[in-house]
């Protein structure tokens, strides 16, 4: 981009404060790598995909206006545009619009200089659609013939002489008059007024019929041209065919007609918010159980799934009847364990288990239907149970703010709806809600949820208003389940995401966790109110779980306490750990159940044999136990005529054959298996649960204005295409020439430096110096030329 770009003016303007906040407002300006100067931000500023991101979080007077600016420079106001002719379309003043456009200079959408409204070069003009008007007159003129001109001319009483500029300019003088359009649709017959009503209030645009526009063109002046309706728009110009049957009304028409005194929407103030007051104490009481009970919820589907995975429909998601079936066993709600399972998911806690396909009847080959998908903890569930409550909240609230996807929203409804991928609006969405919600005022809740989805649409108005409900209205539910918000106001946790800061918010929100547990003598276990991580943790190891709720029971049964038993624990341990989170002494009956398994507990062994070696010859048995080659195997004999091994049949069989015997593989029945050759299947991919990216750490926006500023004086170098051979004189081996080449290609190459192997990419020369991006570093570094070498 060149030094006199209007946008790259501007912001060698700003300041270190401004040129921070701008960076903040437009972050993927300082995606890697890193832009070196003024003129390359200001050149990734003006592609059209970052300004179309950038226009997505714009508040609704900023939209309003940003459309606006589009809509004049459509009509060919491109030298720029004048604050009063926005002021007039939007019916306000001029120093209204001179301050929303100061917010979207922040923005890089729009800047005031010279007095008039200048945008990026990559600006779209689709600001039209935003109003639901039509294209401007110029473009449905712009390839209409000469004759089609002097035929519209003529019905509108024009001058139907001169040349085709000269009837351009008399029709589009004609059609741009206001007051003489609503004269002429005056008189316009009943069936074209309902037809020029439906455009201008309903749609810009509707369909008259298939390739309208050649039948139209054919019949024009020719005795077979009908007076329609249709047609008596078409010809005074009021709407434009197609070819493929669509008829659209330009925008100056539809604004004539919409009035003299009608000005497109400006909403310069949010919506009001009906408040009621909400107790802080009670606020932090339903915020702390809300998130013992996520991290209670979670922990038990997970858990639940090592019992009796949890299957997947063929759209890879878990079907509403799993759902409805998990939440009826686990007395949950439905949007707990679908928050639940989503968490846990992203949080990597769950993985995807997909069985192996049977073979089929034909040699190698299998069969087409796909293989039903379960869930299963992932080999992280363990590590998970392993830290403390406030690590685990943290770890899963981290996840469902960076989570795309509303798991309480409906996807189809929201995916057609909005028509595109859903996933940032979710995101956007989320965070907005949350801000919102920690803005009102404090000790403060919303009574109507409705009216909150208003204001979140006046702050995002770029999404549909249909959908922003849906998703405003699932963000306040996940909000409630995970702890963010009790009773429609921001919780302390709220706070702590928007700040960065989660360990000590959910630190104090697990403390008022239970961690004590009252014993029955009908061997249960009751803990009234959430149980801490750790007593959940130790009552799941010895007791199964029955209920949940505002109360939870364990029952203690003797398969309960073998399995504690089978995973290490012992009598002593037990024991201890019960009494340490007992209300009282532990009764009878239990302590009876836990010696009484313990004593049992071993008195059976059972040892694993990966096969059995069967022979007539006992002293040919001794010499293959005691064979050193075939110590692997882990043979024993455990009759004269019987080993066994620790191996598989198939490993067995393959060493004894290395050692030089002659085995055979034997059936159950005794019988002699038959090898049959078969045509291996690829082996199947493992699968896990899709879960979001980590999120890098944001860039700091001072550190890279400061940086920005200092290079200000410093012009562009690209490397120019056979600069580097006048920098390494002499070195023209293959390696050498290879490695110049890549470098000036700009993209990533692998050099060596001071004993040390490089990635980098974007170089520019200076002097001595090749000023080169590290990719795997995230960084710039300057390295001298003379210290380079080829890999």
């Amino acid at each position: 981009m060149e030094p006199e770009e209007p946008l790259v003016g501007l912001l060698i303007k700003l300041n270190r404060g401004e040129l921070a906040e701008l960076l903040a407002n437009r972050p993927d300006a300082l995606d890697a790598p890193w832009p070196r100067r003024m003129s390359d931000l200001g050149d990734r500023l003006c592609q059209p995909e970052s300004i179309e991101l950038a226009i997505t979080k714009l508040t609704a007077p900023e939209l309003q206006v940003l459309s606006v600016i589009q809509l004049k420079i459509a009509q060919g106001d491109h030298e720029g545009v004048a604050v009063s002719a926005v002021a007039e379309l939007l019916g306000t003043t001029d120093r209204a619009i001179g301050e929303v456009v100061g917010a979207l200079s922040r923005h890089a959408l729009a800047w005031l200089e010279y007095g008039v409204i200048q945008v990026p070069t990559g600006m779209p003009t689709n600001g039209h659609r935003r109003f639901r008007l039509g294209r401007p007159l110029a473009h449905e003129l712009a390839s209409i013939t000469v004759e089609y001109l002097k035929a519209k001319c003529a019905v509108l009483g024009l001058p139907t002489n001169g040349r085709r500029q000269e009837l351009y300019d008399s029709l589009v003088d004609y059609l741009r008059d206001g007051a003489r359009v609503r004269d002429l649709v005056s008189v316009a017959p009943d069936g074209a007024a309902e037809l020029l009503h439906k455009l201008v209030w309903e749609d810009s645009e509707i369909r008259l019929g298939h390739s309208i526009q050649h039948t139209h063109y054919a019949q024009l002046g020719s005795p077979l041209h009908r007076e329609t309706p249709a047609n008596w728009v078409i010809d005074r110009g009021l709407v434009y065919p197609s070819y493929s049957g669509v008829a659209s009304m330009p925008l100056e028409i539809g604004l004539a007609l919409r009035g003299r005194d009608y000005h497109l929407p400006f909403t310069p103030d949010p919506p009001q918010v009906a408040l009621c007051p909400v107790a802080p104490e009670r606020v932090a009481t339903e915020s702390s159980a809300a998130a013992l009970r996520l991290l209670d919820r979670v922990v038990t589907v997970v858990g639940s799934a090592a019992v009796e995975a949890i299957p997947l429909i063929k759209t890879g998601r878990i079907g509403a009847r799993t759902i409805a079936k998990l939440a009826k066993e686990l007395g949950a709600e439905i949007d707990e364990i679908r928050v639940a399972l989503d968490l846990a998911g992203a949080t990597g806690l769950l993985a995807v288990e997909i069985p192996m396909m049977p073979e089929s009847s034909g040699r190698g080959r299998r069969p087409a239907s796909k293989p039903p998908e379960f869930l299963h903890p992932s080999d992280d569930f363990p590590r998970f149970r392993e830290l403390d409550a406030a690590a685990q909240l943290t770890r899963l609230l981290r996840s469902w703010w960076d989570f795309r996807w509303a798991s309480t929203a409906d996807e189809k409804t929201v995916r057609a709806t909005l028509g595109e991928d859903p996933h940032e609006a979710h995101e956007l969405v989320r965070h907005l809600a949350v801000r919102l919600l920690a803005g009102l005022e404090p000790g403060t809740g919303l009574i109507d949820p409705e009216q909150f989805a208003a204001l979140a649409a006046w702050h995002l108005p770029a999404i549909s208003g249909d959908i922003l409900r849906v998703l405003v209205a699932a963000t306040l539910t996940e909000a409630r389940i995970v702890g963010v918000s009790a009773s429609y106001a921001a919780s302390d946790l709220a706070f702590a995401l928007l700040r960065g800061n989660l360990e000590q918010a959910a630190e104090t929100a697990v403390s008022n966790a239970c961690g004590s547990a009252l014993f029955g003598t009908d061997l249960t276990a009751i803990v009234t109110g959430p149980p801490s991580t750790e007593l959940a943790n130790l009552l799941d190891r010895v007791a199964d779980r029955e209920t949940q709720g505002s109360a939870s029971t364990w029952r203690f049964s003797p398969a309960s306490v073998r399995r504690a038993y089978d995973n290490g624990a012992s009598l002593d341990g037990v024991l201890e750990t019960l009494r340490a989170v007992a209300r009282g002494e532990l009764p009878q009956p239990l302590t009876y159940l836990l010696n009484d398994v313990a004593r049992r507990h071993g008195e059976v062994g059972v040892t694993d044999v990966g096969c059995v070696v069967v022979g007539e010859d006992p002293a040919l048995l001794a010499e293959i136990a005691a064979h050193r080659k075939l110590a692997k195997l882990g043979l024993r004999a455990i009759a004269p005529t019987v080993l066994t091994s620790t191996m598989d049949a198939a490993t067995t069989l393959a060493a004894l054959r290395d050692s030089g015997y002659a085995p055979v593989h034997r059936a159950d029945d005794g019988t002699v298996v038959i090898r049959e050759e078969r045509i291996a299947p690829p082996p199947e991919p493992e699968y896990a649960l899709p879960s979001p990216q980590v999120p890098a750490k944001p860039e700091d926006p001072y550190a890279h204005a400061d940086r920005l500023i200092a290079a200000t004086g410093r012009p562009p170098k690209p490397l120019k295409r056979g600069a580097l051979m006048n920098v390494f004189p002499g070195k023209r081996t293959a390696a050498w020439v290879r490695l110049i080449l890549q470098l000036e290609s700009g993209f990533p190459v692998i050099i060596g430096y001071q004993g040390e192997t490089l990635v980098v990419s974007d170089p520019e020369l200076d002097g001595d110096y090749l000023d080169v991006w590290l990719p795997k570093l995230g960084e710039y570094r300057r390295l001298d030329v003379k210290l380079i070498m080829p890999t």
